[in-house]
């Protein structure tokens, strides 16, 4: 299952950055996205119909990481194609409206789940049992319905976290698409707290990854006690940059067909080099 998840979602990845660059605008790019979205899962969903888990992790781990990471793209490129889609473009006002209503639209559905939202951000596992296998039992004071879902391949609260993940994603994009462009645009913050907020990171993304991967496997942070995805955002803030989902990117790593940690391998000669320089 591995190997088959990892490629399809690896074509997914590079067939969106394709669609990304040869789209001729927003609107195209999300109807685009959406469908190949789509057809990653259709064959997820081929794959799984024939295939039996190994075990209730192995069960747990496709419907807690793996197929959340195909379905908040098909869940993201629909919302944006809505926004993209009915977004009014002028005047003022009814543009704030729209995007102060999409916003608050997000924000509802983040206080509702916020359950399952800090259970996985936390790096909880005590529940997976009841919230990430085939038919799980029905869990006091939080209800869902399992009638219009197939249940050899989906879960209800394996969909929240695809839809957490997508609307935290969509809310990046409202802000950074459409409230910058209505917002007046401040002028930087000479202060060092300012300089601090824009310091940027010039070098691959995938680079960070490797190296808070490599922090984690080692449990670096906390003595191993900090979740992935807290300490991804927390360097999102700190370097002012979009990373993959932890996920993700160690799947990406996974794959890689010259070695694992290429950036970490550079880094590691240039440091080397650096101090055999310094004391010739």
């Amino acid at each position: 299952m591995e190997n088959f998840t990892a490629t399809l979602l690896s074509e997914l990845t590079s067939a969106l950055q394709e669609i990304a660059v040869t789209s001729e605008n927003k609107l195209q790019q999300a109807e685009r996205s959406f469908n190949a979205a789509e057809m990653a899962i259709s064959k997820l969903r081929e794959f799984i119909a024939d295939y039996t888990f190994k075990s209730v992790e192995e069960e747990i781990r496709f419907f807690k990481e793996i197929k959340p990471e195909f379905q908040k793209e098909l869940i993201y490129n629909e919302e944006v194609l809505f926004i993209e889609s009915n977004c009014p473009i002028s005047p003022e006002e009814p543009r704030k409206v729209f995007i102060d209503r999409a916003l608050n639209r997000i924000q509802a559905y983040f206080e509702k789940h916020n359950y399952i939202y800090n259970y996985c951000r936390s790096g909880q596992t005590t529940f997976d049992t009841l919230f990430f296998v085939r038919l799980p039992k029905p869990i006091p004071l939080t209800p869902v319905s399992f009638s219009d879902i197939d249940p050899e391949f989906s879960n209800p609260h394996s969909y929240k976290v695809a839809k957490l993940k997508a609307l935290e994603e969509l809310r990046e994009y409202i802000r950074n698409e459409k409230v910058q462009k209505i917002e007046p645009r401040q002028e930087p913050d000479k202060t060092i707290a300012g300089s601090k907020r824009n310091r940027i990171f010039t070098g691959p993304k995938a680079a960070i990854e490797e190296i808070l991967q490599g922090m984690l496997a080692k449990g670096w942070i906390n003595y191993g006690d900090y979740a992935a995805q807290q300490l991804f955002h927390d360097f999102e803030s700190f370097f002012n940059v979009k990373l993959s989902d932890p996920s993700r990117s160690l799947i990406g790593m996974a794959i890689r067909k010259n070695g694992y940690t290429p950036h970490i391998d550079k880094m590691k000669d240039a440091l080397i080099d650096r101090i055999e320089r310094k004391h010739q």
